[in-house]
């Protein structure tokens, strides 16, 4: 029963922190929610998957994301927005012993601050429905342990009480922006657990998920021969814990009928990793794949570790609407 009282402790204290992407762009619903429907021209799918630690002698982290946003426009010139979007969320860790899972509905309100459309200011809110949940089958007992290793189809003869738990929660978000026709920049705050559940599943022990608080920000400028240059931040802060990225990305304008730029870039997560970062993207959606050089004490304590990232957005249109051209698919 010892190693289920030493497992309770770690995950309690894994809760700390949320899952992170390094792609965190492709992902607007779980840094911002005021970024819902932001810059959408009808519809839009985004989806991330990242592999974390694979390859050491722990289990890696397996995380997922799915999201759809609809864009509607609320005046006559389409200026003012009101952007709808769900969002699926999974984390999972030791093989799925351990496995988190979110849904998201939320809104977003983005209206124009001046006639020639330069400034822009949004606000977002999100309704989390949360759910933990162990399984038990993937536990490994010392008393399961033998000369072929660990079999969980011998009985442990350890009794395990554990329930999942589920909670809701609401999650809201700021953004401003400001574009023109050489550069432009945006900056965002967003909180996420602010009323700060409790969470669970050992023997009915909780604990409180502590408030999560996001600051993006970003500028771009547009180059000759249609080429771009951006500049990406993020900092996220949760309890004790706090992450922060910076990075740069380079857009290299491809005169092809299939592509429209093909992007490279590099960020730094201080204290965890560096990680390299290429991206195609057409008139209607965008891939990029990341790999993270660990730079923390993890790859010492874990030998060798690796970690991936792919991302995919892509806007679409309903059949009622004329397809228009896609400015922008995704906010770096």
């Amino acid at each position: 029963m010892w190693i289920i009282l030493i497992l309770a402790g770690a995950v309690n204290s894994a809760n700390a922190q949320d899952p992170h992407f390094s792609q965190y762009f492709s992902s607007p619903m779980t840094i911002n929610p005021s970024l819902i429907g932001k810059d959408v021209e009808d519809w839009r799918l985004t989806s991330t998957l990242r592999r974390q630690w694979w390859g050491g002698t722990v289990a890696p982290y397996n995380t997922y994301t799915a999201s759809i946003e609809k864009r509607i426009a609320t005046n006559s010139t389409g200026d003012n927005q009101l952007g709808i979007g769900m969002m699926l969320f999974s984390d999972e860790s030791n093989n799925g012993l351990l496995k988190d899972t979110y849904l998201s509905l939320g809104a977003a309100y983005n209206i124009t601050l001046d006639r020639a459309g330069h400034h822009h200011l949004g606000a977002g809110l999100t309704a989390n429905y949360a759910g933990r949940l162990v399984d038990p089958s993937k536990f490994e007992f010392q008393s399961q342990f033998g000369s072929m290793g660990f079999q969980r189809s011998v009985p442990s003869n350890d009794p395990v009480t554990i329930q999942s738990n589920h909670y809701l929660e609401v999650n809201a978000g700021l953004n401003y922006n400001y574009t023109d026709t050489k550069w432009g920049f945006n900056l965002g705050a967003a909180v996420f657990h602010a009323s700060k559940p409790r969470d669970g599943v050992y023997l009915n022990s909780t604990y409180t998920v502590e408030a999560r608080y996001s600051i993006q920000g970003g500028v771009y400028f547009n180059l000759a021969n249609h080429n771009q240059l951006l500049f990406s931040e993020i900092s996220e802060m949760q309890g004790q814990n706090s992450i922060h990225s910076l990075g740069a990305v380079y857009k290299i304008s491809v005169k092809d009928k299939t592509l429209r730029s093909f992007n490279v870039g590099v960020w730094d997560r201080f204290g965890d990793a560096v990680y390299p970062y290429i991206g195609l993207e057409s008139e209607r959606w965008i891939a990029g794949l990341t790999y993270d050089v660990v730079t923390s004490g993890v790859k010492t304590a874990s030998n060798s570790v690796q970690s991936m990232e792919l991302s995919f957005a892509w806007q679409f249109f309903s059949a009622k609407h004329q397809p228009r051209p896609v400015k922008k698919i995704i906010q770096y």
